[in-house]
């Protein structure tokens, strides 16, 4: 080791070393064993200092010059050759040099670690260089040391090689434990020697026990052989490795996830180690499988659609065909004029089905909230649903409190909710069951609507309130309906700031459905109005109206009603007749449909407004298009009232008899 400061000894020269002249058998004939012995030193390929027993430098070679920057004649060389002894050397002991040499003039081999060497303490300029050294005692036959030969060795590459290897490794194990991944990586044989902060805190394993095959305990059972298997198949052929599986989280629940691994490769192409990671899939896995299992659901829905608005039509299209052929019989005119009614109300229903989930699920229905007595809500209901409950032959019970029992609320939309639940219960009854509901009172209005019927899947439970889910039809059920029903229940019991809840203990158990509305204190209670049915008025004075809708059926039964009433009626079915009708004649009224070819039913209402001789006429739209958009062009174009097919007939009466100073709300649902 030399760390001596540069030129600054005093330059005491000692006699040259000159070991004593032996011959040797290996040496070749002619060469002396001393001349041997200096090529030998000088030329080898690494730094040597031969020390004599007391510290000083006897002899060192070209290596040992390169490595410390000294050439012939140097005064450093002559210095470091002349009086310098290590074991005196301050900054040798400084740097923890000095106890390595004594063990080593003990006659110990030792190996003296890397040492820091600044260029001012270094002949060789530039940067600071790291030294290793090796101190050998030179024993003599009677076991005394007789020299020291001092090995160095500059590690810096090394070391700095090493530092960066560190930097780069403690840098990649940053960035793994940075990425939401598991990283993890093997040795050619498949066995894990790494994973990374990830692995540990999905797995909830301690730090460093993935090592090795332990990784393959966390693998769900179901998966494990054909997990290994393409695992095993990616080691022997070097294929990239992918594959999805469940592994066991910390919460001991299994979780789905990602595998992909690549290998890395040598120079020479072969694999060197293997690179991979874990993504956690499980949600989207879950939400794929849900979106399949929703796309399915959907495409049952269409199909059960298709099937439920023909199911009508072939009555309707016989008992058309017999009022044809048989219009001199009333009795068959009285039954095909039933049958037709009956379907066209099915009908009606399955699309106000369809148009009420379509609003209320985007938010379009407000409620006219007002006190509601629930159990006249629960009366009304039971009402309505006993035609199918008798046809079935179903036993109704029923529990009600004591005194009223009051919720703020849209009280038609109440009783929608408690009818479409025991419409939903007598449907999926066997014939001849049982169906109950009660109310009850706690700290909120409970309504509870049971039955012994067919009863819930566990699989079907958690989705009876989505949209298109719906039970396995069966034969009994020709009028199933949608599958709407309860997404509608469970939206407008939203809307009212309840819940909605059901229970059943599996396939033929029967199931129970349960409403949780606010109470509302009695001292806000109010009497509900009776909301009922509205009839059919006769004129109280006779109307001239203008009917117009490019369906002549609909215009020809309308017309029909109306004048049954005492009105007299013209029709159009185009916005051109309409306009030249209205040209020759006045009207009191004028009933328009929406959807006409050529003007639309908004043009032609504003065409008749912009007319002075129509300034008082009434203007009521009758149409199929029902959203908040199509009233608000209806309000733009000038009409008085708003209606969606198919109209409440008493209601539309009551406009017109009203006429446009009259009661009713413009543009109203």
């Amino acid at each position: 080791m030399s760390p001596w400061p540069r030129r600054t000894r005093p330059r005491h020269r000692r006699p040259r070393h000159n070991p004593q002249v032996n011959s040797s058998p290996l040496a070749p004939a002619g060469v002396p064993t001393e001349q041997r012995f200096q090529t030998l030193f000088e030329q080898a390929p690494f730094s040597a200092q031969l020390l004599s027993v007391d510290g000083h430098t006897l002899q060192v070679n070209r290596a040992w010059k390169d490595l410390w920057g000294t050439y012939e004649g140097d005064p450093l060389l002559e210095f470091v050759l002349s009086g310098y002894d290590m074991l005196a050397d301050p900054q040798l002991e400084a740097k923890g040099v000095t106890p390595y040499l004594r063990r080593a003039f003990a006659g110990e081999a030792v190996r003296i670690p890397a040492i820091r060497y600044d260029p001012a303490e270094i002949g060789k300029p530039g940067l600071a260089r790291w030294v290793e050294a090796t101190a050998r005692p030179i024993i003599t036959p009677d076991g005394r040391v007789a020299e020291v030969l001092l090995i160095h060795e500059d590690v810096t590459e090394r070391l700095t090689a090493e530092r960066q290897l560190r930097e780069s490794e403690a840098q990649f194990r940053t960035i793994a434990d940075a990425m939401p991944q598991m990283v993890w990586s093997t040795l050619p044989d498949g066995q894990a020697d790494y994973h990374n902060q990830q692995a540990y805190e999905f797995t909830g394993m301690p730090a460093a026990t993935l090592d090795g095959e332990r990784w393959a305990e966390i693998l769900h059972p179901d998966e494990r052989r054909a997990t290994w298997d393409r695992w095993r198949h990616s080691l022997e052929t070097g294929e990239p490795y992918e594959t999805e599986c469940r592994l066991q989280h910390r919460s001991g629940e299994y979780r789905w996830v990602l595998v992909r691994a690549l290998p890395v490769r040598n120079e020479a192409g072969d694999v060197v180690r293997w690179m991979g990671t874990c993504t956690d899939i499980h949600e989207h896995k879950r939400m794929r499988d849900e979106l399949l299992a929703s796309n399915r659901r959907k495409d049952d829905f269409l199909a059960m659609l298709a099937h439920e608005l023909r199911n009508p039509l072939a009555p309707i299209s016989t008992a058309a065909h017999l009022l044809q052929t048989s219009a001199s019989d009333p009795a068959k005119v009285q039954h095909s004029a039933q049958v037709i009614e009956r379907q066209v109300r099915h009908m009606t229903e399955l699309v106000d089905d369809l148009l009420d989930v379509s609003r209320v699920t985007r938010g379009l229905v407000e409620l006219d909230r007002a006190p509601v007595e629930m159990k006249g809500v629960v009366a009304d209901a039971i009402e309505q649903v006993r035609p199918l409950v008798e046809s079935r032959g179903h036993v109704l019970s029923t529990r009600m409190p004591p005194g009223g029992v009051h919720v703020m609320g849209d009280r038609p939309r109440l009783v929608q909710v408690v009818s479409n639940l025991l419409n939903n219960a007598a449907k999926y009854t066997p014939p001849n069951g049982a169906l109950s509901v009660s109310l009850s009172v706690d700290e909120a209005v409970e309504i509870r609507v049971a039955d012994n019927g067919t009863g819930i899947e566990p699989e079907l439970l958690p989705h009876v309130f989505e949209l298109f889910t719906q039970g396995a039809r069966t034969p009994d059920r020709a009028q199933g309906g949608l599958g709407l029903g309860l997404a509608l229940v469970k939206s407008l019991v939203e809307l009212h700031a309840g819940q909605v809840s059901v229970e059943s203990a599996g396939q033929g158990q029967g199931a129970a459905f349960t409403v949780r509305l606010p109470l509302l204190p009695v001292d806000e209670a109010l009497t509900p109005s009776s909301g009922g049915p509205m009839s059919l008025p006769a004129a109280s004075r006779k109307l001239r109206i203008l009917v117009v809708d490019d369906n002549q059926d609909a215009a020809d039964t309308l017309g029909l009603l109306l004048e049954s009433l005492g009105h007299e009626v013209q029709l159009a079915h185009d916005s051109a007749r309409a306009l030249e009708l209205v040209g020759h004649d006045a009207f009191d009224a004028c009933v328009l449909d929406i959807g006409l070819p050529g003007l639309d039913g908004y043009a032609l209402a504003r065409r008749l407004r912009a007319q002075p001789s129509n300034a008082d006429v009434t203007l009521i739209a009758l149409t199929g298009y029902g959203s908040a958009a199509d009233r608000k062009k209806g309000d733009d174009a000038g009409f008085d009232h708003y209606r969606v097919k198919p109209a409440d007939l008493g209601e539309l009466a009551r406009l017109l008899q009203a006429g446009r100073g009259g009661s009713g709300e413009r543009a109203a649902g």
